[in-house]
């Protein structure tokens, strides 16, 4: 037994004296596999050496190792001969032998930076093609270039394959082109904010879900500044389905269409007065001269008759004394006076759509002010009559109420009453094309109230191909919306 582990003991002193003796023997190599390896440890920073991967630890402790027995070998193999007997006493000494560990350390030096700098690049490229993306990757920084790669690829496909009530509001394919829907209820409880570019597909989205409102029996009012190609005819085919009416009033024609003031009151039109003409105060100095225009439009309201319209309250003796005391809300009744599209007499009564269902569908315009006028007093009056109606022995009919191209709609009554409506059984689809476009508002509104307004009341959000900086920071920040 005693035998036996003294020969396994001789074999080990014999295999360490073998190993002492191929160190002092191969400083010229050490030296140089400890430049090679050193970099590995300068370029770590102190404050990542602790958290370095075990790889990286590895490596630098060999590269010590390199360092003790080769580059400064004379001094090591000089100290362990005071413990083992077979090594130079003299090594350290050895002028040569020093010269040589230091130059080849050196060489190792620059040939690992010389190769660092031409291999990075390469490395890069060999962990790029190794690595495969998973497709639940978020939060990551992207390329703009390549930016198109990481979302889906649309498809396209006809929404009335897709629609069926029963299963909810068809509101657009997922990134798997499954379709996806709400609630019927959430549908028309909810207001809706539509955003993005000219031309993205606003109005296409706008049209499939007009579309559904009818058929599931709401009344749906379109104020269109742009003059849709497509959307009336598909939208007058959806009330033909439904068994409603469908009612298209072009503003800018010179016939007598629309009775606006069918069924109103004296205070309900001192308002619309108001919202048209945008003579709410501003907190300006300004404000002090539009004290005698809302006094115009107050009195001018009490002289309001059943049957008259607006050009007929224009004629009156009254309003035509005003040319001078409120020159300003004279003019701006003028002009609204001018627009035969909404002052016929006995003509078409928005509330015949609040009662029977069906679609009003309402072309305006961009450009002429008089038109721009009238747009926002349908939108008052249309909210006018939504709280009116009778909430109480019965259910109102739920009203659908989009406007495209929402600049040219919005007003101080239209827009308190947005946050309003919803429990009036209306809710309301706003297209347009950028944050900044809320901004560029009638003078009476603060542009940043009329973000938040519209942002917070706009439960759905559907977000396509926007360029606006601002407004695409803003959405990225938002991960809820349904991307189009």
């Amino acid at each position: 037994m005693g035998s036996h582990l003294m020969q396994r003991l001789n074999a080990f002193a014999d295999a360490f004296s073998f190993f002492l003796l191929w160190l002092q023997n191969s400083p010229v190599i050490l030296s140089l596999f400890a430049g090679l390896t050193l970099p590995f440890i300068v370029n770590l920073p102190r404050e990542e050496r602790k958290n370095a991967p075990f790889w990286l630890k590895s490596v630098a402790c060999v590269s010590i190792f390199f360092f003790i027995f080769g580059t400064i070998s004379p001094l090591t193999i000089q100290g362990l001969s005071y413990f083992f007997k077979l090594l130079d006493n003299n090594i350290l000494f050895r002028i040569p032998l020093w010269i040589m560990t230091v130059t080849f350390t050196t060489a190792g030096l620059f040939f690992h930076i010389a190769a660092r700098r031409v291999l990075a690049g390469e490395i890069d490229n060999l962990k790029h093609r190794i690595i495969k993306k998973t497709k639940l990757e978020r939060n990551t920084r992207t390329d703009v270039r390549k930016v198109k790669e990481l979302l889906p690829e649309s498809i396209e496909y006809n929404p009335l394959d897709y629609i069926d009530l029963k299963k909810g509001a068809f509101i657009g394919l997922n990134k798997d082109d499954q379709p996806q829907y709400i609630t019927i209820k959430e549908f028309k409880t909810q207001h809706a904010a539509i955003i993005g570019t000219t031309g993205s597909g606003k109005g296409v989205t706008a049209t499939v879900l007009l579309y559904q409102a009818i058929l599931a029996g709401e009344a749906v009012f379109v104020e269109d500044p742009k003059d849709d190609e497509w959307a009336p005819h598909i939208l007058r085919e959806a009330c033909k389905k439904a068994g409603k009416k469908f009612t298209l009033i072009n503003l800018n024609k010179l016939n007598f269409q629309l009775d606006l003031l069918a069924d109103i009151s004296h205070e309900q039109l001192e308002e619309l007065f108001n919202a048209g003409f945008s003579l709410a105060k501003k907190g300006e100095a300004s404000d002090f001269y539009r004290i005698s225009d809302r006094r115009a439009a107050r009195n001018t309201s009490a002289i309001y008759e059943k049957g008259m319209t607006l050009y007929d309250l224009f004629n009156t003796d009254f309003v035509q004394s005003l040319r001078q005391a409120a020159p300003a809300f004279f003019g701006e009744l003028e002009e609204v006076a001018l627009v035969n599209s909404i002052n016929a007499t006995n003509g078409f009564s928005l509330k015949e759509v609040f009662n029977e269902g069906g679609c009003c569908y309402i072309i305006g315009s961009t450009r002429n002010q008089k038109i721009i006028s009238a747009q926002r007093m349908i939108l008052t009056r249309l909210i006018q009559i939504a709280e009116t109606r009778d909430r109480i022995n019965s259910t109102p009919r739920t009203v659908a109420i989009f406007l495209d191209e929402l600049k040219y709609h919005l007003s101080r009554p239209a827009l308190e009453g947005l946050g309003t409506a919803r429990d009036k059984g209306v809710h309301i689809f706003m297209a347009f094309q950028a944050i900044d476009d809320l901004r560029d508002c009638p003078s009476d509104l603060n542009g940043d109230a009329v973000i938040g307004a519209i942002i917070e009341n706009a439960k759905f959000k559907l977000i396509y191909k926007i360029q606006n900086p601002e407004t695409a920071e803003w959405a990225a920040k938002n991960d809820r919306f349904n991307p189009g």
